[in-house]
């Protein structure tokens, strides 16, 4: 669907070609927009904040770009990276505002459950990266975090357990 939009600058009117999927779901028909879609679609089937951006980074590449096949299919290649690049920047900067433990609850939780998400929660491949920004306090910051969590794994694996 192709709709103008009206940009309020200080200049006159100027017009913007916008592009929208259109979706459906059932006799209904629902607009959204490739991160409202990525949001509501995929990161909500994950219960928690850390397996959120876990997935997240799990589908990011060497060079910052994301690859998803069935979203960029849907949405085209740029607005795939906008909308995951956008969430991926939303989850890791919450990530940083949850303390620790509460980060390795949700690890632990996580790694009890069953599913898909089992190969990217092991704490030799557990990855969180930032995303490709510049930024390198919340690079650091989240990489404290993935070896703080790490550490935490393969000491409790390591640990005997007093009966």
């Amino acid at each position: 669907m192709l709709c103008f939009l009206l940009d309020k600058s200080p200049w006159p009117v100027t017009l913007k070609l916008c592009l929208k999927r259109a979706f459906f779901q059932g006799d209904s028909r629902h607009m959204l927009k490739a991160a409202e879609d990525f949001k509501m679609r995929t990161l909500s089937a994950l219960p928690t904040l850390l397996e959120k951006l876990a997935y997240i980074c799990s589908l990011q590449t060497g060079n910052g770009s994301y690859l998803h096949w069935g979203f960029s299919r849907a949405y085209g290649n740029r607005p795939t990276q906008d909308a995951i690049y956008a969430s991926h920047m939303e989850t890791a900067v919450a990530m940083t505002h949850v303390p620790v433990r509460e980060i390795y609850q949700e690890y632990q939780a996580a790694v009890a459950r069953s599913g898909s998400l089992q190969e990217i929660l092991k704490p030799d491949s557990f990855v969180l990266k930032a995303p490709v920004s510049g930024d390198a306090v919340l690079s650091a910051h989240l990489n404290l975090l993935q070896d703080s969590v790490a550490a935490l794994a393969r000491q409790e694996r390591t640990t005997p357990q007093v009966a």
